[in-house]
């Protein structure tokens, strides 16, 4: 904690990047675009073995909400653990989406959902699975008929370009610093200069 409330004093002038990258017309014809990532880091809990999940939801390629927090049970593989972050990001995806459409405004649909574990990928977007998914059928159901009515579209992304990988791990510094700048504005590389100094002193 004392760490957390050093880092929130010395970057005040550091805040969440609110920058869509399109204008709203203010029209009820415009559609408006929904993008999620999401992520895990598996049986990263040395006492339990429980995975983390980690997840962004973009409107219009500007972030309003985004998760880190770890599973409540334990998964059997890497595939299952990124199949329930992607499950949990949809939910996010989901209200965002029933919001907007609660005010009257339009969704671009399909959304996407993107992923950087193709195990998970594949299974959302297969209907045919063998015996050691069963267990995660539920899950898989879930995504794969948001799919099928379609609501979202669910895609692969390289493990460098999913930036929800930031809450769910610490990420290599260029990993970290690729990715930032899409949440944070002016203050970032300040607050990392001055703990550079801090280091090196």
């Amino acid at each position: 904690m004392k760490r957390l409330m050093k880092y929130v004093v010395a970057t005040k002038n550091c805040g969440l990047l609110l920058s869509p990258d399109t204008i709203w017309a203010v029209s009820k014809d415009y559609d408006f675009c929904i993008q999620v990532q999401s992520g895990s880091n598996y049986a990263t809990n040395p006492h339990v073995r429980q995975s983390v999940s980690g997840g962004r939801v973009f409107l219009n390629g500007a972030p309003i909400t985004f998760r880190s927090g770890t599973q409540k049970f334990v998964t059997l593989s890497v595939t299952e653990a990124e199949t329930a972050a992607g499950v949990t990001v949809a939910q996010d995806m989901l209200y965002v989406y029933r919001l907007l459409k609660s005010i009257g405004l339009c969704v671009e649909l399909p959304m996407l959902l993107e992923s950087d574990n193709s195990g998970a990928v594949n299974l959302a977007n297969n209907w045919n699975t063998g015996g050691r998914t069963w267990h995660v059928d539920v899950r898989n159901y879930f995504l794969r008929e948001l799919r099928d009515e379609g609501i979202i579209r669910v895609s692969h992304v390289p493990g460098d370009e999913n930036d929800a990988d930031i809450f769910t791990k610490n990420t290599e510094t260029r990993v970290f610093e690729k990715h930032i700048p899409m949440y944070v504005y002016v203050g970032y590389d300040e607050y990392l200069k001055e703990s550079e100094e801090e280091e090196d002193e």
